[in-house]
């Protein structure tokens, strides 16, 4: 596997259908699309894709910021997933942005994907610095059709490269109790999905199982965690707790600043 950044209008043109076959759309419209990409690799931004041998897997951009980079997307093709290869991206990424003096990178991220926390909380040792309400307004790419665009707004200290993951924890083993099964989750029942910890000062915020077939074969369902989840953090974001990891069981671990 080699990783590189990408200079030539056929490259730009296979980022493009890496993007759309991730995001599971026949457009680009609400992604980046190739006359985009030239204008940011030619205004020395981070445009860059992993390869094996000559075959395009995954690619990434970012951009700069007022003393960070902006990473806007990074996304490895289905068949080439839990390879290490976003982790990679991600690492050539923090490379790049330190070469060049921006010592943060900050990017957005859905909340209700339970993989996307994991990676950024766990594995990148990332810090929650907001949380964001249907940020990107309605977006007509298959993963986010018919739902709003809420997003928790990440940030990475780009100074330290790679470091081992954080030991997860268990949300049940802070809950005092087995948590409950969310996907037989009862909103009529009970409509909140924030538990508070054995301890005062942590609250546990639960995420849906499968967020992405949720909103395919469960769409009023995938609204109700959507609403669910945002009051959760919001609310405990609000009243001083901090987002301090992700759970092994599926659960937001926020404790009082």
């Amino acid at each position: 596997m080699t990783i590189r950044e990408l200079k030539t209008i056929p490259e730009f043109e296979e980022a493009v259908r890496v993007f759309c076959q991730v995001w599971n759309t026949d457009t680009p419209e609400d992604l980046a699309n190739v006359s985009l990409m030239v204008a940011w690799s030619m205004s020395d931004n981070y445009v860059a894709g992993v390869f094996r041998g000559d075959e395009m897997m995954g690619a990434a951009v970012a951009w700069r910021g007022d003393g960070h980079l902006h990473s806007h997307m990074v996304g490895v093709l289905p068949k080439s997933q839990g390879m290490g290869l976003g982790y990679r991206l991600k690492q050539h990424e923090s490379a790049w942005a330190r070469s060049r003096g921006l010592p943060v990178i900050r990017w957005t991220s859905d909340p209700l994907v339970r993989r996307n926390a994991h990676f950024n909380l766990t594995k990148l040792h990332t810090r929650v610095v907001g949380y964001l309400e249907n940020a990107y307004g309605s977006l007509s790419d298959g993963l986010n059709e018919g739902d709003q665009t809420d997003r928790l707004v990440f940030e990475w200290d780009s100074t330290q490269g790679a470091r081992p993951p954080r030991k997860e924890q268990s949300a049940a083993a802070l809950f005092g109790a087995p948590l409950p099964d969310v996907r037989q989750w009862d909103f009529d029942q009970r409509p909140e999905v924030t538990i508070p910890g054995t301890d005062p000062g942590v609250r546990l915020v639960l995420v849906p199982h499968d967020v992405e077939s949720m909103r395919l074969h469960e769409p009023d369902q995938a609204s109700r965690w959507r609403y669910a989840v945002r009051d959760g953090l919001r609310t405990a974001l609000s009243d001083g707790f901090q987002v301090a990891g992700f759970s092994v069981d599926g659960c937001y671990v926020l404790r009082r600043s």
